[in-house]
């Protein structure tokens, strides 16, 4: 479990770097009426890499698949610098409440060294609801 960790985190740190070393980032739209937008990708090599815009109070539900070989990071620069919000090695549905309004990043990427097909959907609703 430990050595999964190592891994996972490396990979983040590395798809981190390639965001600065610029790596395509892809934006995050809804739809008009919308508050949720289903992707569907491959995580390649070096992973992937998404951005949207969320206003404080909001809350981010996130559903990625599949369960195993991909795993998420979300983070923002806040007020207080990075902030890393989650990070998970696995697929899955998680909710990360939103402090701060502005541009959230979530990195997806393969822990099992191959490109995974995944799907992710966010959701964006307001932090009271269930």
């Amino acid at each position: 479990m430990n050595r999964l960790f190592i891994i996972l985190t490396a990979a983040i740190v590395f798809l981190a770097f390639q965001a600065a070393s610029g790596q395509t980032v892809k934006r995050i739209q809804f739809a008009k009426g919308k508050s949720s937008a289903v992707i569907k990708g491959v995580t390649g090599d070096r992973g992937v890499i998404y951005v949207l815009n969320a206003r404080s109070g909001q809350k981010l539900v996130i559903t990625l698949t599949p369960a195993r070989g991909v795993g998420i990071r979300v983070e923002t620069d806040g007020t207080d610098g990075q902030n890393v919000l989650l990070r998970e090695e696995n697929g899955g549905t998680y909710e990360v409440g939103l402090e701060e309004t502005g541009e959230y990043t979530i990195l997806i990427g393969s822990n099992n060294n191959r490109s995974t097909p995944f799907t992710l959907t966010v959701k964006i609703t307001k932090l009271a609801d269930v």
